[in-house]
């Protein structure tokens, strides 16, 4: 089953559909979950950049992710070079926000960007694992959840650059 078109058996893999030739054209809505949920990765770019100084390596890293995010979901996850660059970068924000937290300023919060660490984890493998579980998950746990840590991370944290 694709977790692009659930009807479909068109796949090499998990998340590795090639769409079939009359989907090659069919594009996500805006107002689908896998494309509006990215609203929530969009306050901890704010926050990133009204920061003084702004925390440059999460402004840019989120907001890299959100735009090869959209063009991949709105593409219907279709796999291509845009989209090895895209797990890349979103690879690389859950490492950059894994080291976030380790440096977090108190308890609680280090405790909440745990949560969220492992909400994203728990997601991405269950997933993974289970495709029918993605079309509903996805949204959640790595656009909804990821956001929220972000904004933790943007409003509570120092760059990491200065550490070096």
């Amino acid at each position: 089953m694709c977790p692009s078109d659930p009807q479909s058996n068109y796949c090499n893999g998990f998340m590795h559909c090639k769409p079939t030739p009359h989907q090659h054209h069919r594009k996500r809505a805006w107002s689908d979950r896998q494309v509006c949920s990215h609203l929530a990765l969009l306050p901890a770019i704010a926050i990133a950049a009204s920061r003084v100084p702004a925390l440059m390596e999460l402004l840019l890293l989120q907001s890299v992710v959100c735009v090869l995010s959209l063009i991949w979901h709105i593409s219907r996850e279709r796999e291509c070079r845009l989209a090895k660059a895209e797990h890349v970068f979103a690879h690389a924000l859950f490492v950059y926000g894994l080291v976030q937290t380790w440096f977090a300023p108190t308890a609680a919060i280090f405790g909440l960007e745990a949560l969220c660490a492992c909400a994203t984890l728990a997601t991405y493998a269950a997933t993974y694992s289970s495709p029918e579980l993605w079309e509903t998950w996805h949204p959640i746990g790595m656009h909804v959840v990821p956001g929220l840590w972000s904004a933790i991370i943007a409003y509570f944290h120092t760059s990491l650059l200065g550490r070096l």
